[in-house]
């Protein structure tokens, strides 16, 4: 019984396991979409993040969520606005002994992770406009599709979410997740 070798999804056929609604919340960048000569600022963003590891991704997407936090923070429309990584135990595992690493998961396991959600949430709070919402984000590395390993439990996670009505997303793309994913969230709270 080998419970931590992942079943991962053929993401080139995506479009067959997800609904219609859902589909333009996953954005992927392959390798093959890096230019090697950049020619526009968003070609230049994306040869920069393409050799950066799926926490570095992770990081660069903070920093952006942190520029909307400061933004919204400033038109006073948010009371909050917090980025939380979401700590599955899944980081330290490839450093552990297989026993080390089976003590590390039936430990998380016991303190309530859940394999497969998401890795950061989106809390956000406005008492002058009386929402709030969460919005989950599954960060994955840039690579070639066989190197983007999407299991089983994340697509599923994803589509629960959504399904749930929230917003859940997956992406390894910056400019997505600054044009797409961001800017959804701040429009979803503009005062009308």
């Amino acid at each position: 019984m080998n419970n931590y070798k992942n079943d991962y999804i053929d993401i080139k056929n995506i479009d067959k396991l997800v609904p219609k609604e859902f589909l333009h919340k996953i954005n992927f960048l392959f390798n093959k979409d890096i230019p090697k000569k950049p020619k526009t600022k968003k070609e230049l963003v994306i040869c920069y993040f393409a050799a950066y590891k799926e926490s570095e991704l992770q990081q660069n997407f903070y920093k952006q969520f942190q520029v909307l936090q400061f933004e919204m923070k400033q038109l006073n429309k948010f009371n909050e606005l917090e980025f939380v990584q979401n700590d599955n135990g899944d980081t330290a595992g490839g450093q552990l002994s297989q026993g080390q690493r089976i003590a590390l998961y039936k430990r998380k396991k016991a303190e309530g992770s859940r394999k497969g959600f998401p890795d950061v949430s989106m809390y956000l709070y406005s008492a002058k406009l009386n929402l709030r919402d969460t919005v989950f984000c599954e960060v994955k590395r840039i690579g070639s599709p066989s190197e983007i390993h999407l299991t089983k439990e994340q697509l599923d996670w994803f589509l629960k979410l959504n399904s749930m009505g929230f917003d859940a997303y997956i992406t390894n793309n910056p400019i997505f997740f600054k044009d797409v994913v961001l800017k959804e969230i701040k429009s979803n709270f503009i005062e009308v």
